[in-house]
């Protein structure tokens, strides 16, 4: 007989648990709690800038910048370096540091040194490991920057000059089949290019980034770009979405707009992700978009006016492979304009940050949406939200969230002037990390959890496509065998609202077997293609009655 679901609602009980140990706990210093679900401990009070731009990398560590021209930020470079550039327009001669790599495991964070700036850009991270930066603002435009990942302190930003060939402000970046990313669109940019160059032509027209553009607005800055299981782009600016065929350079199908054509791209802000990816093997994929929250017609104009409309309250869903798609639409709990859409390793998705009115822009957001929602992708239509407990800290325009592979999700940032502004304004530059742990964390599904014990994808040995993939892992209460499963989530670049190259692959369960006491193997698939699961590092979970492991890092070649 199976076990009841996860509860909706924590315990007094465990509240008090949770509060003796992380009072014990160096560096965690503020457990929040109210009647939702979920867990919110702040880890750092202040890493020195506002965490603008965040990618999590194979070996636990985040890479996290802003800008540098925010002025001087509150972390000194090491070593007395300092940064002279002539072009810089606030501060020439600059010894901050913009830009910091965080270690999870340790919960510490050391400074890193960028040479241009950085701001409003994008990135991808490549199969060996790095993560190759693009674009930004000014002398940054169309810079490429690279960070290999170490366990040392030696790493630090490479800048290889200017390898874009178009300035690229507000792009998206993707991660293709080939290692290869593509950069899309940006301020005034309606057109896209690949890095690393070949000897095709540098940059590419599309004419659907013109077609989406309201004059004087835009409306369609940091497009949300998803890689289908066909190996064709969808793209979504504005309120409308393409199918691209990137190889070609053709539309091969158009979508409706979302019903009431409200904006949901920057700076009308919205969110959107790439659902679970589930029955790989088959010869058609199920695949489907969702985006929510966003910023009603006209909402941009009257912010200028001292007028902040309420964000929009509803989602958008959408199949993107049926022959004849349209969204469904869904209401939020709560309204919101940039907000962050996260997956879960357990399939479900978590809407964070934002406001409940205004815009993106700055001074252009209003209420803070301090409470997380869970959307559970696969219950009834209507009953797929949930709240989730407040954090104590505003994250406005320039907040981000990611996914760690323990499972919790890490939010910062927070910063809507245009430089650092500390008092007298109504929502101060953040610098602190938080991190939210969802309701599965909670020590009362400790004897449903799965922990990995090892896998046919053991450390240093990659995995490749199609093939058989064996998990052995420990669960101390009895297990439901149909309940189990095992996924992979690509970790993401997130900015903006928007997390780049982010996916999660179901590989199900063909068969579990028991090994000994508590001890199971379960044997799966991996993905047939590079189109359904880009070459790179993947966090892989065992997943029991909703209640996933810590996850493992895979690299699929």
């Amino acid at each position: 007989m199976s076990q009841p679901s996860m509860p909706r609602y924590t315990s007094i009980i465990f509240f008090l648990f949770l509060q003796l140990f992380f009072a014990a706990q160096p560096c965690h210093r503020t457990v929040t709690y109210a009647a939702g679900g979920g867990l919110w401990q702040l880890l750092q009070n202040s890493i020195g800038i506002t965490a603008m731009h965040m990618q999590l990398l194979s070996n636990d560590r985040v890479v996290i910048y802003d800008r540098t021209d925010f002025g001087r930020s509150n972390l000194s470079l090491p070593d007395g370096k300092c940064r002279n550039d002539s072009s810089e327009l606030v501060i020439k001669y600059d010894c901050t540091a913009h830009s910091v790599e965080y270690d999870v495991l340790a919960n510490r964070f050391r400074p890193l040194m960028v040479q241009s700036d950085v701001w409003c850009s994008s990135g991808a991270v490549v199969p060996d490991g790095r993560l190759i930066q693009t674009g930004g603002f000014n002398d940054g435009e169309r810079k490429v920057r690279i960070f290999s990942p170490c366990n040392g302190a030696d790493c630090d930003w490479e800048e290889v000059g200017d390898g874009l060939k178009a300035k690229r402000w507000y792009a998206t970046s993707h991660i293709l089949p080939d290692g290869r990313q593509i950069i899309i669109g940006g301020r005034r940019q309606f057109n896209y290019e690949f890095y690393p160059k070949s000897s095709a032509p540098n940059v590419y027209s599309l004419p659907f980034l013109m077609e989406t553009n309201d004059r004087g607005i835009e409306n369609n800055l940091y497009p949300f770009v998803f890689l289908n299981g066909d190996g064709n782009l969808f793209i979504f600016a504005n309120n409308r979405a393409i199918l691209f065929d990137r190889k070609t350079n053709k539309v091969v199908k158009t979508y409706p707009a979302i019903p009431g054509g409200d904006p949901r791209s920057y700076p009308s802000t919205g969110s959107a992700v790439l659902l679970p990816l589930k029955n790989l093997q088959a010869s058609t994929i199920e695949a489907e978009v969702l985006v929510c929250g966003g910023a009603p017609k006209g909402s941009f104009a009257k912010v200028e006016n001292g007028t902040f409309v309420q964000a929009l309250d509803t989602c958008a869903r959408i199949k993107i492979n049926d022959p004849n798609p349209r969204w469904v639409m869904e209401t939020m709990p709560t309204a919101r304009v940039m907000g962050d859409m996260t997956l879960l390793p357990n399939g479900n998705v978590l809407i964070i940050n934002g406001a409940g009115a205004g815009t993106a822009g700055w001074e252009k957001g209003r209420d803070p949406v301090l409470n997380p929602v869970l959307y559970r992708p696969d219950d009834a239509s209507g009953s797929r939200f949930e709240l989730q407990n407040p954090s104590t800290i505003p994250r406005m325009y320039h907040s981000t969230a990611i996914l760690l592979r323990d499972g919790r999700v890490l939010v910062g940032g927070s910063n809507p002037h245009i430089g650092y502004e500390f008092t007298g304004v109504l929502f101060p530059t953040e610098l602190s990390l938080e991190a939210f742990s969802p309701p599965y964390l909670l020590p009362n599904f400790d004897d449903l959890r799965p922990t990995i014990v090892s896998s046919s994808a053991s450390e240093g040995k990659n995995i490749g496509y199609g093939q058989k993939l064996l998990v052995r892992f420990k669960v101390t209460s009895k297990i439901v065998t149909d309940m189990v499963s095992v996924t992979m989530v690509a970790p993401a670049f997130n900015t903006h609202s928007f997390s780049m190259n982010h996916r999660l692959l179901v590989l199900g369960n063909e068969k579990v077997t028991v090994v000994g006491t508590s001890i199971y193997d379960i044997q799966v698939m991996t993905p047939p293609s590079g189109d359904l699961a880009p070459s790179g590092h993947y966090m892989l979970y065992v997943v029991h009655q909703e209640i996933p492991s810590e996850g493992l890092w895979v690299k699929i070649l």
